[in-house]
C-alpha cells in the first residue's frame, strides 16, 4: 500500500511535460493522473515543434491553475450557506473533485487532438522521464512541501471559526455582551457553514435584547434546517419557539407553530411524550387544558400493545397532568392501574411505585379521601416531611438556554 501511495506520489510530484527517451521516442505528458499518462512518437520530434506544443500545453495549464483556484472558492461561497456536516464536506469534496477531474478529461480531450493534428496518431503509455533518484526525491520534497504549506493555510482559514464561537459563548455567558455576540454571529455566518450552535446562542443573545421576532426567527431557521431527524436540542428549540411566540402572539397561535414544527421531526416515543409534557404544561399555564386528554390518548393508541414500558410512563404524565388541571378524580383513576402496574414489577418500577402512591395521596386529598391519601402516603415509605414535595406542580415556562 505504501509503495502504490509513494509510486502515485511520484508521478504527481514530476513536473516534466516531455521528454526524449533513449531510442529516440518523443513522450509528451497528457493530463491523466496515475497511468497511460505519455504520447509517444517513436520520432524524434524537431525541438521547435515540440516547443510550440509544450506553449499550447502551458496554455491550457494556466487555464486548469484558474480552475483550481476558482472552484474550492465558489464552491464554498454556496457551502457557507449550507448545515456543516460530515455530509456536506463530502458533497463539497465530490463536486470539487468532480468538476477539476472533469475540466482535466476535457483538457487531455484537447491536448490529444492537438497532438495528432500535429504530429499524427501516437502510442499510450506511461510517462516515465529517465531521472536521477535524487531529482525525483527532490521533486516529492517540494510535492510534499506544498501539501503541508495547504494544510496549513487550510487551518488558518477555519480557525477563526473556533475563535470566533468561543467569544460568542463567552459574550453571552460570561461578559454579558449580547449586542457583540450578535454581531459576531453575523461574522460567523458570513465566513462559515451554518451551525445550529451559532443560531442558539445568537437567539438567547437576541432574547436577552428583548429582541423576541428575532430569537424566534432563528429557532425557525435552525429547526427548519436540522430537517426531519430530532436532536436533543430540539427540545429547547421547541420550547423556546412556544415561548416566544407565545410572547409575540396568543397562546393558540403559539400551540399551532408549536405543532406545526414538532410534527415535522421524527421523534421517538421518549421524545414525543417529552414534547406532549412541554405542550400540557403551557396549556395548564394558560388555561386552555381542552385536547390535553386526546393527545395523550392519541399517543397511547399509537403506541404497540407489547409496549407496556412505554405506556407505563406516558400514563404516569397523562395522571400528573389531570392532578394540574384539578381533574382529581380522572387523576385517582389513572393511578390506580399505573401503580397495580408497577406493583407488578418492584424491583423495576419500585421508585416510580413510591412517587405514584404519594400523588395519589395528594388526588384523595383534593376530593376529600384523607384516610386513603394517609394510607397512600403510608405505601409510598416517604418520611412525612419529604412527601410535600411529592404533589404534582408546576412553574411558568421561561426561557432555557443550554451552553455546554
Amino acid at each position: 500500500m505504501l509503495k502504490e501511495f509513494l509510486k502515485i506520489v511520484r508521478v504527481l510530484s514530476n513536473p516534466l511535460l516531455y521528454y526524449v527517451d533513449k531510442s529516440g521516442n518523443s513522450v509528451f505528458r497528457n493530463y491523466c493522473l496515475f497511468k497511460n499518462t505519455g504520447c509517444m512518437y517513436r520520432t524524434t520530434i524537431p525541438k521547435a515543434n515540440a516547443g510550440k506544443m509544450l506553449e499550447y500545453r502551458f496554455e491550457l495549464d494556466k487555464i486548469l491553475k484558474r480552475v483550481y483556484f476558482l472552484t474550492p472558492i465558489v464552491l464554498y461561497l454556496i457551502f457557507i450557506h449550507t448545515r456543516f456536516s460530515i455530509w456536506s464536506v463530502l458533497w463539497f469534496e465530490f463536486w470539487w473533485l468532480a468538476i477539476v477531474s472533469g475540466c482535466r478529461i476535457a483538457f487531455s480531450c484537447l491536448f490529444s487532438r492537438q497532438l495528432v493534428k500535429a504530429f499524427g496518431k501516437y502510442e499510450v503509455i506511461d510517462f516515465r522521464p529517465s531521472i536521477s533518484k535524487e531529482k525525483s526525491d527532490e521533486f516529492m520534497s517540494i510535492y510534499f512541501s506544498k501539501a503541508v504549506a495547504l494544510l496549513i493555510v487550510l487551518m488558518l482559514c477555519f480557525t477563526p471559526s473556533f475563535l470566533i464561537k468561543t467569544a460568542i459563548k463567552r459574550d453571552i455567558t460570561k461578559a454579558k455582551k449580547f449586542s457583540q455576540a450578535v454581531s459576531l454571529s453575523k461574522l460567523y455566518f458570513a465566513l462559515y457553514p451554518k451551525n445550529e450552535k451559532i443560531y442558539d446562542m445568537r437567539a438567547y443573545a437576541k432574547f436577552r435584547q428583548k429582541d423576541y421576532e428575532g430569537a424566534l426567527e432563528d429557532y425557525q431557521t435552525v429547526l427548519d434546517f436540522t430537517g426531519k431527524k430530532f436532536y436533543k436540542e430540539d427540545l429547547i428549540r421547541l420550547a423556546n419557539l412556544l415561548y416566544l411566540k407565545r410572547v409575540l402572539s396568543t397562546s393558540n397561535e403559539a400551540l399551532d407553530l408549536f405543532n406545526e414544527y414538532a410534527t415535522k421531526k421524527d421523534a421517538s416515543v421518549l421524545q414525543m411524550s417529552q414534547l406532549l409534557w412541554i405542550k400540557s404544561i403551557f396549556r395548564v399555564e394558560h388555561n386552555i387544558t381542552e385536547g390535553i386528554l386526546q393527545d395523550y390518548s392519541d399517543l397511547l393508541t399509537s403506541l404497540d400493545e407489547k409496549d407496556t414500558e412505554n405506556q407505563f410512563y406516558v400514563g404516569c404524565d397523562r395522571a400528573y397532568i389531570l392532578y394540574l388541571m384539578q381533574e382529581y378524580q380522572l387523576a385517582i383513576d389513572s393511578y390506580n392501574p399505573l401503580i397495580s402496574f408497577a406493583a407488578s414489577d418492584k424491583e423495576k418500577y419500585g421508585e416510580q411505585l413510591r412517587t405514584l402512591y404519594a400523588e395519589r395521596g395528594f388526588a384523595k386529598l383534593k376530593v376529600g379521601d384523607t384516610k386513603g391519601a394517609d394510607e397512600d402516603f403510608l405505601s409510598s415509605g416517604i418520611t412525612p416531611w419529604d412527601v410535600k414535595n411529592y404533589e404534582p406542580t408546576y412553574s411558568n415556562q421561561v426561557f432555557m438556554a443550554d451552553f455546554k
